[in-house]
C-alpha cells in the first residue's frame, strides 16, 4: 500500500518507469540483431538501474529485487563476462513483462509477490551463464490434473491453449502455458537447432583455419572474414561518434516537454468549442447585416469578424495539437508482439515501422492498440508463410510486415501490410455462405473488394482451426468497431500469393468537425462531412427496387438506399438530394429533402437525461442559434436494417 504522502511521487514514478520499460524492451529487441552493440546494452542497463532506484525510494520491494537481478545480468553483458544469447534475451524480456505487471499491481494497491522461477533463472545466469532448468518437469497431463483441468486431457495443444487464453490473466496457470508452448516449439524447432549447429561448426572451422590446420584455401577465407569484421568494427565506431550529438539534441528537446493533466486539456477544448460557436454566430450576423443594406457598419463588423475568425482558427489548431501525440509509443509495442508470435509459430518475421512521428489524437491512440495487435497477429499467423515454404515460392525466408502512419489531407492513415500468401477469395465466399452472411445470389453480384470486406463481419474467420494466436473470428470485428467509433474508414487489399494490406483512416480532430446541414420536414440535421463521398441531385438519382428494397444505381453499382425521413419518423415531401456516405468499408446512400451547405460544428453530448440514442451522436448550435442534432450514419443504418 502506497502511503498518501508518497502517492503523488509514486504516480510520477509510474509514468517514468513505464517509459524506461518501453525503452528497455526496444533496446533488447534491437540487441537481438546487434548483440555486441555496447551503446544498446548501456542504454538498457541505465533504464533498469533507474527503475530499481525509484522503486527503492518508494519501498516497492518486488520491483527492486527483480530489477536488481536483471541489472546484474545486464552488467555482466556490459562488462563482457556474458555474451547475449536468445535464451538470455528471452529471460530479460520476461523480466520486463513482470515489472510491468508489478507496476500495475502497485497501482491497484494489490498484493504482489516475486516470480521465484524468474529470480532463480536470473541468479543462475549471473552465476554460471546458463539458464537454470527445472530438475523435474511435469507432464501436461499432470499439470492439467493439478490445476483442475482434467477434462481437457487428450485434446490438441492448440485447443487447450485457447481455453486458457479465455481465462482472466491472473487465473492463467503459467506453468501449464509454458509446458504447452514448449511442446509447440519442440515441433517447430529442429530447423532452428540445425542452424545453431551449423553456426557453431563454422566458428570451429574458422578457429582451425586460423591455426593453419586446413590449408591455404582456408587461410583465404580467414582473411576475408577478418576484413569483414574490420569493416563492421569501423562502422560501429562511426555510429559511436554520431550518437553523442543525437543524445544532446534529444536532451535539449526533452527540456521543452511539459506534462499536463488530461482534464485540463479537456476543459480547454470545451472553452474553444464555445468560442467556435460564438464565432459562427458573428459570421452569420455579419452576413445578415450585409443583406439588409447596413453597408458601413457591416464592413467594420466584417473586418472584426475576419480577425476573430483567424485568431479562433489558430487557437483551435493550437489547442487540438495539445491532444496530439506521436504514434511512436504505440508502434514501439509491436516489434515484441511480432517477435514472440513468430518464435511461437516457427516463422521468421521482420516488422518495419514508418511514420513514427505522425501525430494523432490521444484518445484514438489509446484505442488503436488492440485492433493493431489483431492485424499483426493475422499477418503473422495467416499471412506469412513458414520459411521453407517461402523459399520454395522464391521469397526471402523472413516475411515482412510494414506498419505505417501518414497524413493525407485532413485525415491520418494507419496501414498494416504483409508480403505473405494473401487472402483466398474463394475461401471467403465459402465461409460467408456457411455462416449465412450472404446468399449465393447476392455473392455473385458482389465485386472482389466487397467480398473481401466480409472478413470484417462479426465472428468471421477463414482459419481451419482455432489456435492461441487467432481463428476465433473476433479480430477484424474489433478493428471495424474502433474504426466506426472514431468516424473512420477501412480498406482491405489482397492479392493471392503477394500479400495483404489494411488501411485505416481517421479525422485529425475528434470534438470539432465539419458537417453537412440537411433538411427533413422543415427540421435541420447535421451529417459529418468526412463520411460523405458524393452528393447526387434527386432529379438525376437513379432509384430502383432490388429484392423489394430501394437502391441507388450509381455508375452501374447498386448502393443500399435509406430514406432518412422514414428512419427518423419525419414526413417528407420529396427526395431533393441523395448523399452517398462511407460507413467503415461500405457505401450507403441516404435520401434527404433539402441541403443547406456545410458548417464547422462542435459535438455536444445529449446528456444523462436522453442517454445514448442510436443514430444520434450529439447536438450542436448553428450560427443562427438553432439547435441541430448531429446524425450518426452507423447508428442510422443499424436502426434501418437491424444489423451492420
Amino acid at each position: 500500500m502506497i502511503p498518501d504522502e508518497l502517492r503523488e511521487i509514486f504516480e510520477e514514478y509510474v509514468v517514468e518507469a513505464k517509459e524506461h520499460l518501453e525503452n528497455l524492451e526496444q533496446k533488447l529487441l534491437e540487441l537481438e540483431k546487434n548483440p555486441k552493440d555496447k551503446e544498446l546494452i548501456n542504454s538498457a542497463f541505465r533504464s533498469m538501474h533507474t527503475i530499481k532506484g525509484g522503486a527503492g525510494f518508494l519501498g516497492l520491494n518486488v520491483i527492486v529485487e527483480t530489477a536488481h537481478l536483471a541489472e546484474e545480468v545486464l552488467g555482466k553483458l556490459r562488462s563482457g563476462e556474458l555474451e547475449l544469447t536468445p535464451e538470455i534475451n528471452d529471460l530479460l524480456l520476461k523480466s520486463v513483462d513482470f515489472l510491468k505487471y508489478a507496476l500495475e499491481c502497485y497501482l491497484r494497491d494489490e498484493e504482489c509477490s516475486l516470480d521465484q522461477e524468474l529470480c532463480e533463472s536470473l541468479k543462475a545466469i549471473s552465476a554460471g551463464g546458463k539458464v537454470q532448468t527445472k530438475k523435474e518437469e511435469k507432464s501436461i497431463e499432470e499439470l492439467l490434473d493439478e490445476f483442475g483441468l482434467s477434462h481437457l486431457k487428450g485434446r490438441p495443444v492448440e485447443d487447450i491453449l485457447e481455453e486458457l487464453v479465455l481465462l482472466p490473466p491472473n487465473k492463467r496457470p503459467k506453468e501449464l502455458i509454458s509446458a504447452l508452448e514448449r511442446e509447440i516449439y519442440a515441433e517447430k524447432a529442429p530447423a532452428k537447432i540445425e542452424e545453431e549447429v551449423e553456426e557453431e561448426a563454422n566458428k570451429l572451422m574458422l578457429e582451425y583455419a586460423k591455426e593453419g590446420l586446413l590449408g591455404e584455401e582456408a587461410l583465404e577465407v580467414v582473411t576475408k572474414e577478418e576484413k569483414k569484421e574490420k569493416v563492421e568494427e569501423e562502422k560501429r565506431e562511426e555510429k559511436k561518434e554520431v550518437k553523442p550529438k543525437e543524445e544532446k539534441k534529444r536532451e535539449e528537446e526533452g527540456e521543452r516537454v511539459l506534462r499536463i493533466d488530461v482534464q485540463k486539456i479537456e476543459n480547454l477544448m470545451n472553452l474553444v468549442g464555445e468560442l467556435v460557436l460564438e464565432r459562427n454566430r458573428l459570421l452569420r450576423l455579419s452576413q445578415s447585416m450585409a443583406e439588409e443594406g447596413l453597408s458601413k457598419k457591416s464592413e467594420e463588423l466584417e473586418a472584426v469578424v475576419s480577425s476573430i475568425d483567424r485568431v479562433v482558427g489558430d487557437l483551435q489548431l493550437a489547442v487540438m495539437k495539445t491532444r496530439m501525440q506521436p504514434v511512436k509509443k504505440l508502434f514501439q509495442k509491436f516489434p515484441r508482439v511480432a517477435r514472440d508470435l513468430s518464435r511461437m509459430l516457427g516463422k521468421e518475421v521482420e516488422l518495419i515501422t514508418e511514420g513514427e512521428d505522425t501525430e494523432m489524437d490521444k484518445s484514438l491512440i489509446e484505442k488503436l492498440e488492440e485492433p493493431l495487435i489483431h492485424l499483426i497477429r493475422n499477418a503473422v499467423d495467416h499471412g506469412i508463410e513458414p520459411p521453407d515454404e517461402r523459399e520454395r515460392l522464391g521469397k526471402p525466408r523472413a516475411g515482412r510486415i510494414k506498419l505505417k502512419a501518414y497524413y493525407q489531407g485532413d485525415r491520418v492513415f494507419i496501414s498494416v501490410e504483409d508480403d505473405g500468401r494473401g487472402i483466398d477469395v474463394e475461401k471467403v465466399k465459402a465461409k460467408a455462405i456457411e455462416k449465412g452472411l450472404v446468399t449465393k445470389d447476392r455473392l455473385e453480384k458482389m465485386t472482389e473488394k466487397e467480398i473481401l470486406s466480409l472478413v470484417f463481419s462479426p465472428g468471421f474467420s477463414t482459419a481451419d482451426r482455432v489456435s492461441e494466436v487467432s481463428g476465433r473470428g473476433v479480430g477484424m470485428d474489433v478493428v471495424m468497431d474502433v474504426v466506426m467509433r472514431f468516424r473512420g474508414t477501412v480498406d482491405l487489399f489482397s492479392e493471392k500469393g503477394r500479400g495483404t494490406k489494411v488501411i485505416m483512416s481517421f479525422p485529425l480532430t475528434i470534438g470539432i468537425i465539419k458537417s453537412l446541414l440537411v433538411s427533413l420536414g422543415g427540421r435541420l440535421f447535421a451529417i459529418p462531412i468526412h463520411s460523405v463521398l458524393e452528393i447526387v441531385s434527386g432529379d438525376e438519382a437513379q432509384i430502383a427496387l432490388v429484392s423489394g428494397e430501394e437502391v441507388l444505381i450509381l455508375r452501374g453499382n447498386t448502393i443500399p438506399l435509406i430514406n432518412l425521413g422514414e428512419v427518423l419518423g419525419i414526413q417528407t415531401q420529396k427526395v431533393g438530394f441523395v448523399i452517398v456516405v462511407m460507413i467503415g468499408n461500405r457505401r450507403v446512400a441516404m435520401a434527404v429533402e433539402d441541403m443547406l451547405g456545410d458548417e464547422e460544428v462542435v459535438i455536444k453530448p445529449l446528456g444523462k437525461f436522453f442517454g445514448d440514442v442510436e443514430g444520434i451522436s450529439g447536438a450542436t448550435i448553428t450560427g443562427d442559434g438553432s439547435i441541430v442534432l448531429i446524425l450518426d450514419p452507423v447508428g442510422l443504418v443499424r436502426r434501418f436494417v437491424g444489423v451492420f
